[in-house]
């Protein structure tokens, strides 16, 4: 998601992480309306927290772009996660969280406006994105930015549904 040093929309910029942030995702996790529908389910520990911050640097390094901060703008303050992870088959999918504080505000909608266009500006495509069919908020984010349902419990996963963007 990260190109080089950031991505910015009008009142969004997705940086890289710093490891600074680490103690923040913690601070941000720990909300259960923010992690129950974030990998499995649990609020991040200080060690993960750490470890995704390395691991979002050495994809940067490595790919030119992974996952980083969302902030604010205006105040620079850290709102969120967003960009492209690969979950081990080779291929890259969006992901983006953002802290309840922010929600119903437009923001998640600029932001994956935002890593569409980035997307389909490096020939990403399709875009891929997985959500547990429950998250109804994440799922309606998903269908207004034009991705539609393309596996129904992907891999055999109930709670993951691949959604699909363009290509």
């Amino acid at each position: 998601m990260i190109h080089q040093s950031q991505l910015v929309t009008a009142r969004l910029v997705v940086r890289p992480f710093l490891a600074a942030d680490a103690p923040l995702l913690v601070a941000l996790f720990a909300d259960p309306q923010v992690h129950r529908f974030v990998d499995d389910g649990r609020p991040l520990t200080p060690d993960v927290a750490a470890l995704w911050v390395e691991r979002s640097a050495a994809n940067l390094e490595r790919f030119g772009y992974g996952t980083g901060a969302v902030a604010e703008r205006a105040s620079g303050e850290l709102i969120g996660w967003a960009g492209f992870a690969r979950p081990g088959d080779g291929t890259e999918e969006v992901i983006y969280g953002l802290r309840r504080a922010s929600w119903g505000r437009g923001l998640g909608k600029e932001l994956l406006a935002g890593l569409v266009t980035f997307a389909g500006e490096r020939g990403i495509t399709p875009v891929r994105a997985t959500v547990d069919p429950g998250n109804g908020p994440s799922v309606h984010l998903l269908r207004q930015a034009g991705f539609v349902l393309a596996e129904p419990g992907y891999r055999g996963d109930a709670r993951a549904d691949l959604y699909l963007h363009g290509g």
